[in-house]
């Protein structure tokens, strides 16, 4: 091969003949800038030389480890309604929480979403059980927050870049394949059935535990259906929140009245 290029091209330094014999032997595709080499494999080609090259081969992803999400929305309006989901549930469980608090419980989301327990949305994560009276897998859907706490338009807008972040590859080590949390300060009745994870801020991360704990159990694809799920949700939430606040309110007449 060595006698071949010297005759092809006799100009090249012994550098680039060692170069192209690199080049050829691991079988990679290179961009060559140097005139000379480029007439050296062209020649080469004609003389009926064979110079291989093949796509340069990515690492495979680390089966240990929690892959990153992209979501694959059928549209930019249904990939808004995902990020306005998932900034939802971000600022009203955990707006006081610290960047990595807030970007654990987008990661928590995420992991649901490629769960075989959950939706396979991201509004139908979020707003999960808002039909029922109990069993909102998120509180605030269920509790009244939305009504409330009407959300802060600033602290909002700022935390909807991290629900971007979080279904577009970003990924949260710590977190890992953590599928539930709780606060610190209390003990949910499910919490012996899930493994701990991680303590961020105030809350605790948990994941499944044995195999449906590890990063392959995380392969359900991503089915969308965005806006079906949070147009009914959103509305139902907003409904209940408001019927939540007016018993509330009569409640605190009637506690005056016999004041």
């Amino acid at each position: 091969m060595t006698k071949a290029l010297a005759l092809a091209a006799p100009a090249i330094s012994r550098a680039h003949i060692g170069f192209l014999l690199l080049t050829a032997s691991v079988a990679t595709v290179m961009i060559v800038e140097n005139d000379a080499i480029m007439h050296a494999l062209e020649t080469l080609s004609h003389a009926g030389a064979q110079v291989t090259t093949a796509p340069i081969r990515r690492a495979a992803s680390d089966p240990t480890r929690v892959q990153p999400f992209f979501l694959n929305a059928a549209n930019a309006e249904e990939r808004d309604r995902a990020v306005r989901c998932m900034t939802d549930a971000i600022y009203y469980e955990a707006a006081s929480e610290p960047e990595a608090g807030q970007r654990a419980v987008a990661q928590v989301v995420v992991n649901r979403v490629r769960d075989e327990h959950f939706p396979k949305s991201v509004c139908g994560v979020v707003y999960q059980g808002w039909e029922r009276k109990t069993g909102c897998q998120f509180s605030f859907v269920c509790d009244g927050s939305i009504t409330r706490r009407h959300a802060d338009p600033v602290v909002w807008e700022r935390l909807r870049p991290l629900a971007e972040q979080a279904l577009s590859g970003r990924v949260v080590p710590e977190v890992g394949t953590a599928t539930h949390y709780y606060a610190t300060y209390v003990k949910p009745n499910w919490v012996r059935t899930v493994a701990r994870v991680s303590l961020i801020g105030k809350h605790v991360f948990c994941s499944w535990k044995g195999k449906a704990g590890l990063p392959s159990a995380l392969d359900e694809p991503y089915a969308g259906g965005e806006m079906q799920v949070a147009e009914a949700a959103l509305d139902g939430v907003r409904q209940a929140a408001e019927r939540i606040t007016h018993r509330a309110g009569r409640g605190g007449r009637r506690r005056a009245d016999l004041a």
